[in-house]
């Protein structure tokens, strides 16, 4: 899950929590409103009640306050019963409740009013008994229609909380997800992006930290390329020179001892292997700084394939493999540098033919189809581990293999940048013990990629 949908999750859900929070705190707060407004209603009754019998007094009519408390009794469903005392003796409001499914009603309460109307007449009180389960029927039903109004108002909420937090965590994560895409560029050797920072908080500072690590890291990569550049040309005078030396000594070698005359061609072995790794640098120098001769024209693939194959041929006979070849006669021609094909193909196959062992075969095939050409170079070799082939192409990886075949680790990186130059892509695929197929495709089309490449 992306850091965008666990942001909008969590929003969502510290809105869901907020609501229910804030739903519970207000239904405690409104259950003991309603519990207050029907204490309020029942001292209302009780007020209305000592102001009848005060009426009824002044009136010297007792059945106007007999009648009033029949009609609570009927009227009202909490009050149960009602009696008054005018004097000593009590007298019972007709309209009582009667038993309910042979249950008597249960009292919760009794309230009593009492006046004294002075000038020698006796007291009147009033006795009122209210149901207990009526009492608590209305607050039931109170509180369910309250949990029922507050119930919609909190989906309304949640759903509202939910539709903001998605465009919120979008809004939040977006300089996040910029400077993620900066940090693969690094990773991918892309060091020129700069992020556009405003504000001063955390994420505007890794922003900006992000960029003065791409600064930094631009400026080691330029002194790393003038370095190598440098190291290579200071390398590569003194290097032919000796190679040139040391042929001139091997060409009249009448007068040295068999011992001088391995040794030099020791020297020579290892200038050679010298000579060419510092070559594959300068290579490597000016493919990255856009400084390599790249004069691409149109020419017959198959035809330079053939010419490679044949060159390496003795070579594969005399180590005891078998070379193959397999070419499409309908293949068109297309737009490549000869120079640099030659180099990718020569790559290629030399690789397939020191990794492979003595019996072994290498076949390379030359194909196509209506977009593109496709060069396979396969063989029977030692193969390459599957954690290995997304990071064989990298400049100096080398791979562990079972045969004392080493090489520089830059060969497979000049491959795969002189393929891309031409608008195409190269490939592997592997089987430890089984062989290797390394495969590249030129597309027809590569008119205007070339010329990109070129400017």
């Amino acid at each position: 899950m992306s850091i965008r949908h666990k942001l909008a999750l969590i929003l969502s859900l510290a809105v869901a929590v907020t609501a229910m929070a804030a739903a519970g705190v207000f239904l405690v707060i409104e259950d003991a409103a309603l519990r207050s407004a029907e204490e309020e209603k029942i001292q209302l009754l009780m007020q209305n009640v000592r102001a009848m019998a005060t009426e009824s007094d002044l009136a010297r009519d007792q059945l106007m306050l007999l009648d009033y408390l029949s009609f609570l009794a009927k009227d009202r469903p909490e009050v149960v019963s009602a009696r008054v005392k005018f004097g000593t003796q009590w007298q019972e409001a007709s309209g009582a409740k009667k038993e309910k499914e042979g249950e008597v009603q249960e009292r919760a309460r009794i309230e009593e009013v009492t006046i004294s109307p002075g000038g020698g007449r006796p007291a009147i009180t009033v006795s009122v008994s209210f149901a207990a389960r009526e009492l608590e029927k209305r607050l039931t039903d109170s509180r369910k229609t309250l949990a029922h109004d507050l119930g919609q108002a909190c989906v309304v909420v949640l759903l509202l909380g939910i539709l903001i937090s998605i465009p919120l965590g979008r809004t939040l994560t977006r300089r996040l997800l910029v400077i993620e895409s900066a940090l693969a560029e690094v990773g991918a050797g892309r060091l020129e992006r700069r992020l556009q920072v405003s504000g001063s908080d955390e994420i505007a500072n890794l922003g900006k930290g992000v960029n003065k690590m791409m600064e930094r890291l631009l400026e080691l990569e330029d002194m790393k390329r003038t370095f190598i550049a440098s190291v290579t040309h200071e390398l590569r005078s003194p290097l032919f020179a000796i190679q040139s030396y040391v042929r001139l000594l091997l060409s009249d070698a009448a007068g040295l001892r068999e011992e001088d005359r391995r040794q030099l061609a020791r020297i020579q072995q290892n200038s050679a292997r010298l000579a060419h790794f510092v070559t594959s640098l300068l290579n490597t120098a000016k493919i990255e700084r856009g400084s390599m001769d790249f004069v691409p024209r149109e020419g017959d693939l198959g035809r330079l394939v053939e010419d490679v194959v044949q060159f390496h041929q003795s070579k594969a006979e005399e180590e005891g493999k078998t070379l193959k070849l397999t070419l499409d006669a309908t293949l068109p021609k297309l737009m490549f540098d000869p120079d640099l094909m030659t180099q990718v193909v020569t790559n290629l196959l030399s690789n397939a033919i020191k990794f492979t062992p003595r019996g072994g075969q290498v076949s390379v095939t030359v194909a196509h189809d209506e977009a593109a050409a496709l060069c396979s170079i396969a063989d029977t070799g030692v193969g390459i581990p599957a954690e290995v082939l997304p990071r064989l192409f990298r400049p100096f990886e080398r791979v562990k293999n079972g045969m004392s075949a080493v090489g520089t680790g830059l060969g497979l990186s000049i491959v795969k940048s002189l393929v891309e130059m031409h608008g195409g892509k190269i490939g592997v695929e592997s089987t430890p013990g089984k062989g290797s197929r390394f495969y590249f495709i030129l597309p027809f089309d590569n008119k205007s990629l070339i010329a990109n490449r070129r400017k």
